[in-house]
């Protein structure tokens, strides 16, 4: 058999048991570490063991077959059918051991079951998801830049060789997907293009430019009038 060890529980005045103090009066202590020796063996034994045993029993605890067959018969303490001897107590004990351990096996399979097909799921639906999401977002930003596009066509041929850096400028997205233009309050499209090309001509070619030049030249301006 493989060497395995168990927890059974032993109740602690198991020695003031009426029937283990009637033990102890005959054999003393050494009656009672008999009784225990063999609700060991019997564990370990699985429950039963039969009485042809008793005479190597005896050997591994160093007492006589008359003690142990005594121990064994005498006290009420095993119970005894064609040539087999267990304890009921213990058994009953195996038997709860048994029983919690296979529902323990059939918890685990269960939730492992449960838990590769909710996985497989879950991880289907939320790839889906995220998929979904993915195409929404980019078809959001399609949208929100061909509108923008359809906004500015008309001026397209007044922006002649700015257009592609306009139109850049201000569908670029930020880190939300939010599109430049969609975070101003008003945009007039006329009004910017105006401003753009005007700032273009005051500050630089397209590859100079910044549309903000503007802005930063008053602020410079502001700044030098304050400290004069």
């Amino acid at each position: 058999m493989k060497n395995k060890s168990y927890y059974f529980s032993h109740d602690y005045n198991a020695a003031n048991d009426t029937k283990v103090l009637f033990l102890r009066h005959q054999l003393g202590m050494e009656g009672y570490g008999i009784y225990w020796f063999l609700i060991e063996k019997l564990a370990d034994a699985g429950g039963k063991m039969p009485l042809d045993l008793i005479p190597i029993l005896a050997m591994q605890m160093q007492s006589s077959d008359t003690k142990v067959k005594g121990v064994i018969t005498q006290f009420d303490l095993f119970s005894i059918n064609e040539g087999e001897f267990w304890s009921d107590r213990l058994n009953d004990h195996l038997g709860l051991r048994e029983k919690l351990s296979q529902s323990g096996k059939n918890g685990a399979i269960s939730r492992w079951k449960n838990g590769e097909a909710n996985g497989v799921a879950i991880g289907k639906g939320n790839a889906n998801k995220r998929k979904e999401k993915e195409i929404k977002e980019n078809e959001s930003k399609l949208n929100t830049k061909e509108l923008f596009i359809n906004m500015i066509e008309e001026y397209k041929e007044q922006l002649t060789d700015s257009y592609n850096d306009f139109l850049e400028y201000w569908t670029e997205p930020n880190k939300n997907g939010k599109l430049r233009y969609e975070l101003e309050k008003f945009f007039d499209s006329k009004r910017r293009i105006n401003t753009w090309l005007k700032n273009k001509k005051t500050y630089g070619n397209s590859k100079t430019f910044s549309p903000t030049a503007a802005s930063t030249s008053r602020m410079e301006n502001l700044a030098e009038w304050v400290n004069s």
